[in-house]
């Protein structure tokens, strides 16, 4: 198979609806055909070439004005699969995106950088002109409710094959349809918790109460039973608000850096019983794909 990963070559049989002039199982979608621009740096074609893949597009020299212009002209009116490619690390997010939205995600995710937060912390760290858009699968058909999962079936794929590094779900899944993602819905608990603060605080400002009514409330304050940690609670507390760092199990360079486990649990979207149980063995592997360690 030419126009993607190694894995339609490993013998899986899917139903026969067509696809590109191969068979792929429940897509109904039609690629547009491969219009890869012809000036690309050695590092992109070694990447695709080591993971046999041949895209449609290609955008590196992601701070010019023309560059973004033709993202948005090229892929109009298409749904499609992107691959966002680290040139300095090899690190690499893909993802998916319906009509008219592949755009959008090139710009979130690069430009105003409000999309992946491992994407986000990359960007920064090693700046935009390190960073390559490829769009991997283009489609014609609009997509919608009924037809989406047609194309996270593509996602997927890529997803399971190629194992990208920077991204945290290891499905493909999408918001198209449904309320919100699991990514989404940590986002915004954490946004309704600072809102959720805030509205406490403000509750009682301004408010003014009986002599009788304060003189409770201190007396509350004052029977309060005082918290006491003994000395292996507080060192365990000590641990979980130490900073830690992430390196990439394959490449050994920094993945990320964190303030505490809990940072890590959140960005990773797994339990801080699992990352203590990874700094607790001895090569430290977390989820088979990084090492953590105390810095």
């Amino acid at each position: 198979y030419l126009h993607s990963p190694k894995w339609f070559n490993n013998g899986v049989i899917f139903n026969s609806t067509t696809y590109n002039g191969t068979s792929l199982k429940k897509v109904r979608c039609y690629s547009t055909s491969r219009s890869v621009n012809d000036q690309h740096s050695k590092i992109v074609t070694e990447f695709l070439t080591d993971k046999n893949i041949n895209p449609v597009y290609i955008f590196e020299d992601l701070r010019n004005v023309n560059t973004k212009n033709n993202i948005k002209d090229q892929t109009k009116d298409l749904s499609g699969v992107y691959l966002i490619l680290n040139k300095i690390t090899n690190d690499f997010y893909v993802g998916s995106a319906s009509t008219d939205k592949l755009y959008a995600r090139f710009y979130r995710h690069l430009i105003n950088l409000t999309g992946s937060k491992i994407v986000k912390l990359a960007v920064n760290k090693y700046g935009i002109d390190n960073f390559v858009f490829i769009v991997l699968e283009t489609f014609t058909e609009k997509t919608t409710v009924e037809n989406n999962k047609n194309l996270l079936d593509v996602e997927d794929f890529y997803l399971k094959s190629l194992l990208p590094n920077y991204n945290i779900l290891t499905e493909a899944g999408s918001s198209f349809g449904y309320k919100h993602t699991e990514l989404d819905r940590i986002k915004m608990k954490a946004n309704y918790s600072e809102e959720r603060r805030m509205l406490i605080g403000n509750i009682n400002r301004n408010k003014e109460f009986s002599n009788a009514t304060i003189e409770r409330m201190k007396q509350s304050a004052l029977n309060r039973n005082k918290v006491e940690f003994n000395k292996d609670a507080l060192d365990n507390m000590k641990k979980a608000s130490k900073p830690i760092i992430l390196y990439n199990i394959e490449s050994n360079t920094v993945f990320g850096e964190y303030s505490s486990i809990t940072e890590v649990a959140l960005s990773l979207n797994c339990s801080q019983r699992t990352i203590n149980r990874a700094l607790k063995t001895e090569k430290k592997v977390l989820l088979r794909r990084w090492i953590v360690k105390y810095t």
